[in-house]
């Protein structure tokens, strides 16, 4: 691979992933999980467990900056020929399911509020025939060499800032409407069941913050970039989704909220009529497709990781012969994303924010205990350790135990699948557990 991204580039990855459809669609899912509640808390909470996972991921990736991020991570910690490839396989199994999933949502937020530009798209066939499209679109923007996806990149992050600050202001400036409720009157009112379901929403949308992660074999210094990247870009996403949903529920109704799909669109054909509000819905468009081009572009560099280092099929381990870009494992990911467009936004959600949490979320802070019982010593160390990996599992178990029943109980299945999938590998191939003892 080629390294040509520098922090710059890092920092809009992450920004454009995490940004996307996310609050632009999900809104209205978080209020609606808090009852009416117009509280702020979620996002705040939201904020403190990604920064805190977010030290996790900057100090194991200081100790081993190559693309693949989580599976790299675990095969690192646990050891590449033991415990560690079996959890890496794990990863990369629930990873093959996890990033179409997302892939997925971004989908489905861009047919949404194509709509508002294009009403005939408001039909649920037209939307699945929408999103479909997008998805075969995004494979193709990314079949392209590292250095021109990087400035690619940039530019849809600058319209992504741009864009959802531009929202937060035209509702802030709005008077306030009828119906809207008082900051603290969603603080009183929020309740822990309630607070645990809208964390499963805003999780979501914070979701990106690793993606610079995956692109280790293709970041200049990624030690320092890395680390870097993670904490910038959830300090920007933070201070703007706080913005954004402020002046959402500034200018709209609880009510209202509960009736419409496109709220960015609403929030500003309110503040500057109807046709900036059209123009402007094509910039929201851009942020929500840029998400998927940055979700994408890290996914494919996991697969292939994993698939390079044997514990994935071999055939998704093949780089372009021109672009030097993981070709296989860009097509395999994005053609898994289409078949979810058709599954309604908060189940796609709550299954895979409960599909991260035991391998991804929950195993690498084990991961960072190991590395630090063992007295190594990463480039980059976590502040306050061991305070922020703490708050960061006791975070993932409460929005597991939030999502739901029946998304648990996928999250589980899929891991149980995967373990017997392993087995059956291990043993072929004589992996551990299975490996034949070496005699001296």
């Amino acid at each position: 691979m080629i390294r040509a991204m520098g922090l710059r580039g890092a920092v809009a990855v992450n920004v454009i992933t995490m940004m996307g459809a996310g609050p632009l669609v999900t809104i209205p899912l978080v209020v609606a999980a808090q009852h009416g509640s117009a509280s702020l808390l979620p996002w705040v909470v939201g904020a403190c467990i990604a920064i805190c996972d977010g030290l996790v991921y900057a100090e194991l990736a200081s100790l081993w900056p190559r693309s693949g991020g989580t599976y790299a991570y675990l095969r690192g910690a646990f050891g590449a020929q033991s415990a560690g490839r079996w959890l890496a396989f794990l990863f990369a199994w629930q990873f093959a399911v996890f990033a179409p999933l997302t892939l997925a949502t971004g989908y489905i937020g861009f047919a949404q509020y194509a709509a508002y530009v294009v009403p005939t798209v408001a039909a649920r066939e037209a939307q699945s025939a929408v999103a479909l499209v997008v998805g075969v679109l995004t494979i193709v923007m990314l079949y392209r060499r590292i250095a021109v996806v990087a400035r690619t990149a940039l530019v849809l992050g600058v319209v992504a800032v741009a864009t959802i600050a531009l929202v937060a202001i035209a509702g802030i400036a709005h008077p306030l409407v009828a119906g809207a409720q008082p900051l603290a009157t969603g603080l009183a009112t929020t309740s822990l069941a309630g607070l645990g379901a809208a964390l499963v929403v805003t999780l979501y949308d914070y979701a990106g913050y690793n993606d610079v992660c995956a692109l280790g074999d293709e970041l200049l210094a990624p030690t320092r970039t890395i680390p870097r990247a993670i904490v910038c870009s959830i300090g920007i996403v933070a201070v703007l989704y706080a913005a954004l949903s402020l002046g959402v529920l500034h200018a709209v109704s609880a009510k209202e909220l509960a009736a419409t799909t496109f709220v960015a669109s609403l929030v500003l054909e309110r503040a500057y009529g109807v046709v900036v509000a059209h123009a402007a819905t094509v910039a929201i468009l851009a942020v929500i497709f840029a998400s998927t081009y940055g979700l994408l572009l890290a996914s494919a560099r996991i697969v292939f990781a994993a698939a390079a280092d044997g514990v994935f099929f071999a055939t998704f381990a093949h780089l372009d012969a021109r672009g030097a870009f993981p070709d296989r494992a860009l097509v395999l990911v994005g053609l898994l994303a289409l078949p979810f467009v058709f599954f309604p936004l908060d189940q796609v959600i709550a299954w895979l924010q409960a599909s991260i949490v035991l391998v991804q979320g929950l195993l690498q802070v084990v991961a960072l205990t190991a590395v630090r019982a063992r007295g190594v010593r990463a480039p980059f160390r976590t502040p306050l350790y061991p305070l922020p990996g703490i708050l960061a599992a006791a975070g993932w178990i409460f929005i597991f135990v939030s999502s739901g029943t029946n998304a648990m109980f996928f999250a589980g299945a899929l891991l149980v699948v995967g373990t017997i999938v392993f087995g059956i590998v291990a043993r072929r191939a004589r992996w551990w557990p299975f490996a034949t003892p070496s005699v001296a």
